[in-house]
């Protein structure tokens, strides 16, 4: 009789410690592979999110190009993950950009379309006619805004593309949002020259994009370095300001043509 007692409790525990040997197998699981698999997912979002904003560019761009004025252009940019609502947000003045050594150019405000998503703290924009990626306060150029030098003689031909954006809202989905996007002007200054150092100043309102703009002024510098170009880049980390200085050769000059194209922003249907 004792024999057979002890027979089914041992199958009694074995079938306890085979419930908890699952159990632990499942926590582990929980523990680390659904936040990997959450992680997984949600960098392929933002793929799918930094394509969207990379064919947002596009499609506003091509409304400047020919100067189609009144024109309009519909996106839809997936915002939500499938683990995570998202948001689409439009913030006016985030910067100021100044060119000084030329007259007359009024400071242009920088405004800045983005979505944030998951738990990543991801967030991918469209900002001075490029579009950056963050994450978790270090942003990267995806693609960086237009700016170009040519050298002829001893002349220096400086071209820039920097839009204007007119909208303010901020917008919660769980399915991707749909934004208009709308031409309004296209300002193109001419001949605009001048003998002197032209300085192209940004300053913005947070430190990691005063650091990105930084980038793009740095690898303009390394890119015209050996192009006959006297070319500067330097940076202010306390003021969140940074620069890049452009002098033109003995007896040359510097000719300035800033593209400021102007959109109106808006979430279709508010």
């Amino acid at each position: 009789m004792m024999q057979k007692r002890d027979s089914g409790l041992s199958i009694a525990v074995g079938f306890v410690m085979i419930l908890l040997v699952i159990a632990m197998i499942i926590g582990m699981w929980a523990v680390v592979g659904v936040p990997e698999q959450i992680r997984d997912a949600e960098e392929y979002h933002a793929i799918k999110v930094t394509n969207a904003f990379l064919d947002y560019k596009i499609a506003v761009d091509s409304q400047r190009t020919p100067e189609l004025t009144g024109s309009k252009v519909s996106m839809l940019i997936p915002a939500a993950s499938a683990y995570a609502d998202g948001a689409l947000l439009m913030e006016e003045d985030v910067g100021t950009l100044n060119i000084t050594g030329v007259t007359p150019l009024p400071p242009i405000e920088i405004s800045r379309l983005y979505a944030t998503f998951g738990t990543t703290n991801t967030r991918i924009g469209y900002e001075g006619g490029g579009v950056y990626r963050n994450d978790y306060g270090r942003a990267a150029w995806v693609t960086p805004p237009s700016l170009s030098l040519e050298k002829i003689g001893n002349d220096v031909y400086v071209n820039m593309v920097v839009p204007k954006m007119q909208g303010s809202f901020a917008v919660g989905s769980s399915e991707g949002i749909p934004v208009d996007t709308g031409l309004i002007s296209v300002i193109t200054p001419v001949d605009i020259s001048t003998n002197q150092m032209i300085v192209i100043t940004y300053t913005a309102d947070e430190q990691w994009d005063a650091n990105l703009w930084n980038t793009f002024f740095s690898e303009t510098e390394l890119k015209y370095l050996n192009a006959g170009v006297d070319i500067v880049n330097d940076f202010d980390l306390s003021a969140n300001t940074t620069w890049l200085e452009i002098s033109p050769s003995a007896g040359g000059d510097i000719y300035l043509n800033v593209i400021t194209p102007a959109y109106i922003v808006d979430v279709r249907g508010s």
